[in-house]
C-alpha cells in the first residue's frame, strides 16, 4: 500500500464530493429541491410550493419493516455470546443498528467506527458518510485499505482529520484542506481498519433515490393545483354590454351583493377551465409509480385491511421484502465484520474467539399470527434447535436468555416435585 501522507489526506478530503449526500438528506427532511428551487415565472401569480414528504415515508416504512424488531445473536459457546452481548448492551447496539440503517436508507451507505472511550471501554458509533472517506483494494471481494474521518471546528476555520489503517491511527490538523500537518499517531488493537461500511444495497443507493423525479413531479402538480384554486378565488367578474360601468358602480355591487343589468347586459365569472378529474388521475398514477418503483408498500391503501390473511399480506409486501433482503445481506456482512474486529481485540486481552461462531438472525416487523407460529414451532421441534425456534417468537428478543430461563424453570419444577414426593421426616410405625 502506498504511503499516506498529510498531503494525500488533504487531496482526498478536497476531492470528497458530498453534494449528493446533502441533497438526499434534505429531501428526507422535507426540503425538496425540485419544487423549492423552481423559478418564479410571474411574480403576480400564486406560487405555492407544496412538499409531499415521500422520502421520509419510504425510508421510515422500510426501516421499520427491516429493524422494527431487534436482531438476535446466538452461539453454542454461551460465554462467547454473553461477552459479545455485554459489549453490545454497553453500546446500545439496537439503537446503533437503527441509526446506521436509517442513514444508509437515506444516503445509500453508512459507516461505523470502533474506538475506546475515556473509561477504556470498547465502543462503536456511527459516522456520517459526509465526514468519511473509505479506500479499498482491487480484490474480487474488496478489502478496506484505510479510512479518513474529518470534520471542521471553529466555524469552519479549523480542519481536523484522522487516518485509520490496519494497525494505527494518525491525527492531522490544519486551517484548511491544503495545510494539514500530522500532530500525533498511536496504534490500535483491532488488527484491521476499525471502520465498517454498511451499504444499503450493491449500488449504494438510497431507498427513494430512484424515484426522485416522480416525487418532484408530484410536488409540482400538487403545487400547481393549489395555484389553480387560488386563480379561481381571484377570478375576474366579466360584465357584458355594460360599458358605462365605472369603479364606483362595481364597489356598490360588491357592497350590496346585487347587479343591475339593462337590455342584453350580462355578468359572470371569468375563470380558467381545468380538467381536475384528469389531474387527480395523474396524481394517483404518480403515487402508484412512486410506491411501485421504490418497492415500498402503500400502507394507507384500502387493500391493507385488518383481516388480510398472512399469505395475502406477504404478497402485498413482496416488493418491500426484495429491498429488505438486499439490506439484510449487506447489513449482516457488516455486523460480522463488527464482531470480527471485536474478537480481534478480545484475543489480545483474553480468550480467542471465532466470529463465525455467532449466528445472526433478522425478524421482519409485520403483524404475525401467534397461533400459526406456535403450530410451526411444535411441528419443527426436534428438527430445528430450540434456540432457533425461540428466536422466531415475535415477543422474544434474546433467545439465549430465554432458554436459560426455561432451563432454570425446569430445574425448579423437578426440585419441587421431588420435595412433594419425598418428605423430610420418617414416619414411625406403631
Amino acid at each position: 500500500m502506498e504511503e499516506i501522507t498529510a498531503k494525500k489526506v488533504s487531496e482526498l478530503i478536497k476531492q470528497h464530493d458530498i453534494t449528493r449526500y446533502q441533497k438526499l438528506a434534505e429531501y428526507y427532511r422535507g426540503n425538496h429541491y425540485g419544487i423549492l428551487h423552481r423559478p418564479v415565472t410571474d411574480p403576480n401569480k400564486p406560487d405555492n410550493r407544496i412538499i409531499n414528504n415521500f422520502p421520509g415515508y419510504i425510508v421510515d416504512v422500510n426501516l421499520g419493516y427491516f429493524l422494527g424488531k431487534p436482531i438476535t445473536y446466538t452461539a453454542d459457546d454461551e460465554t462467547f455470546v454473553d461477552t459479545i452481548l455485554e459489549i453490545f448492551k454497553y453500546n446500545d447496539e439496537q439503537r446503533e443498528n437503527v441509526k446506521l440503517a436509517k442513514t444508509a436508507g437515506i444516503k445509500g451507505t453508512a459507516f461505523e467506527l470502533l474506538y475506546f472511550d475515556e473509561d477504556a471501554q470498547l465502543r462503536f458509533g456511527a459516522v456520517d458518510p459526509e465526514n468519511l472517506i473509505m479506500a479499498y483494494d482491487n480484490s474480487i471481494v474488496p478489502n478496506p485499505l484505510y479510512a479518513i474521518r474529518y470534520w471542521y471546528e471553529d466555524e469552519g476555520k479549523t480542519l481536523k482529520a484522522e487516518l485509520y489503517t490496519a494497525d494505527k491511527i494518525v491525527y492531522y490538523e490544519g486551517t484548511n484542506r491544503t495545510s494539514l500537518i500530522e500532530i500525533d499517531a498511536e496504534s490500535h488493537p483491532f488488527q484491521d481498519v476499525p471502520i465498517i461500511e454498511f451499504p444499503n444495497n450493491d449500488e449504494k443507493l438510497g431507498d427513494f433515490e430512484k424515484v426522485l423525479s416522480l416525487i418532484d413531479a408530484y410536488d409540482k402538480v400538487q403545487s400547481d393545483t393549489a395555484n389553480d384554486f387560488e386563480y379561481f378565488a381571484d377570478a375576474y367578474l366579466k360584465i357584458k354590454n355594460m360599458g358605462a360601468t365605472d369603479t364606483e358602480t362595481i364597489n356598490s355591487m360588491k357592497r350590496n351583493r346585487a347587479i343591475l343589468l339593462q337590455g342584453d347586459g350580462d355578468a359572470d365569472w371569468l375563470i380558467k377551465t381545468q380538467d381536475y378529474t384528469g389531474v387527480e388521475l395523474f396524481k394517483e398514477r404518480l403515487v402508484k409509480d412512486i410506491h411501485k418503483f421504490s418497492n415500498t408498500a402503500n400502507l394507507t391503501d384500502e387493500q391493507f385491511a385488518g383481516n388480510v390473511s398472512g399469505v395475502a399480506l406477504q404478497y402485498k409486501l413482496w416488493g418491500m421484502e426484495q429491498n429488505t433482503s438486499q439490506k439484510e445481506r449487506e447489513f449482516k456482512k457488516a455486523l460480522q465484520r463488527r464482531i470480527e474486529l471485536i474478537c480481534n481485540y478480545l484475543g489480545t486481552i483474553g480468550p480467542k474467539y471465532d466470529w463465525r461462531d455467532i449466528s445472526i438472525s433478522f425478524t421482519r416487523n409485520v403483524p404475525e399470527n401467534s397461533d400459526e407460529i406456535a403450530t410451526m414451532i411444535t411441528k419443527l421441534r426436534g428438527i430445528v434447535s430450540d434456540e432457533t425456534l425461540i428466536s422466531r417468537l415475535p415477543f422474544i428478543d434474546d433467545p439465549v436468555t430465554e432458554l436459560k430461563k426455561v432451563a432454570r424453570q425446569n430445574e425448579d419444577e423437578i426440585d419441587l416435585a421431588q420435595f412433594l414426593r419425598e418428605p423430610d421426616f420418617d414416619i414411625e410405625e406403631e
